[in-house]
C-alpha cells in the first residue's frame, strides 16, 4: 500500500531532495550523506536527480563564460576610456550629492518650525557620522598604501 509509510520515512523522503545538492558540495555532516545515499540506494527519483546534479556540476565545471581570456578582459575593463567614464560619473554624483546635502543643510538651519535643542541633536547625530565616516575613510586611505592583498586576485 502506497500510505503504509512509518512518519520518519516519510520525513525523510521529504528532506532528501533537499540535501542533494549539499551532498554533491560535500557540506553534509557524515550522519545526513549516509542518509542520503541510503535513501538514494531505494528511491529511483532521486538517485537519477543526483545523477543530473553531478552531470550539471560537471558540465558547469568545464564550461567557459567567456571566450576573452582574463587578461584581455581585464585590459579592456581598465582602459582609458573607461576610467574617464567612471571619474566622470563619480564627479557628477558627488556634485550633485554635495548640492543636495548643502541644500538640506540650509533648509535645516533656517527652518522656524524646529526647536534649537532638536536642531543640536540631529546636528550631533549626523556630525557624529560624518566624523565615524572620515576617519573610517582615512585609515583605509593610509592602509591602503601597505595592504598585503591589495593585488591578490580571486
Amino acid at each position: 500500500m502506497p500510505g503504509n509509510k512509518t512518519v520518519s520515512t516519510r520525513i525523510i523522503d521529504d528532506h532528501v531532495g533537499e540535501m542533494l545538492s549539499g551532498y554533491i558540495d560535500g557540506e553534509l555532516t557524515q550522519q545526513e550523506r549516509q542518509r542520503v545515499e541510503v535513501h538514494c540506494d531505494g528511491c529511483m527519483e532521486c538517485s537519477g536527480d543526483l545523477r543530473e546534479l553531478k552531470t550539471l556540476r560537471e558540465r558547469l565545471g568545464r564550461s567557459r563564460l567567456s571566450e576573452l581570456g582574463e587578461d584581455i578582459w581585464r585590459e579592456q575593463m581598465d582602459d582609458s576610456t573607461v576610467r574617464a567614464t567612471r571619474g566622470i560619473g563619480w564627479l557628477l554624483f558627488i556634485g550633485g550629492l554635495l548640492i543636495v546635502a548643502g541644500y538640506g543643510i540650509y533648509e535645516f538651519v533656517i527652518d522656524t518650525s524646529m526647536s534649537l535643542g532638536i536642531k543640536l541633536l540631529f546636528a550631533a547625530i549626523y556630525g557624529g557620522m560624518g566624523v565615524l565616516f572620515f576617519s573610517v575613510l582615512r585609515q583605509r586611505l593610509i592602509e591602503r598604501k601597505s595592504d598585503k592583498y591589495k593585488d591578490v586576485e580571486i
